[in-house]
């Protein structure tokens, strides 16, 4: 059977609720593909690595290529995890532009997906 990839419009049943809109994965991957996260990485002069990730603001660092990317991974999967779990992130004029980047990383199934979608390429180093 194929996935729907349509959107279901769901009707409020009370004056004091909102209409919704459900989506599936595939279709919210593909809304969602245009926002491309930013990442900048540097090698210090002592060797180590680090990392910026726009525009959620965030760096990592680590003593390889591979450890940088694995810490930002973590980093990142964090504070999404963080971000989801507080409503007041979806309110703040700061932190709303990020609800986007946000649930793209949330639709990631594994580590290594993140690592593909921040540094868009394979994960392997």
């Amino acid at each position: 059977m194929e996935d729907k990839i349509y959107p279901s419009l769901i009707e409020k049943r009370k004056k004091h609720e909102s209409d919704g809109i459900l989506l599936n994965r595939q279709l919210l991957t593909y809304i969602l593909g245009k926002y491309e996260f930013e990442v900048d990485m540097k090698l210090e002069e002592d060797g180590h690595y680090w990392v910026w990730i726009e525009p959620l603001h965030l760096y990592a660092y680590g003593a390889t290529e591979l450890e940088c990317r694995e810490a930002a991974v973590e980093v990142v999967s964090e504070y999404a995890d963080d971000f989801i779990k507080e409503p007041l992130m979806f309110q703040a004029k700061n932190t709303k532009p990020m609800i986007p980047y946000i649930i793209r990383i949330l639709l990631c199934d594994s580590p290594e997906e993140i690592d593909q979608l921040l540094f868009n390429s394979d994960a392997n180093v």
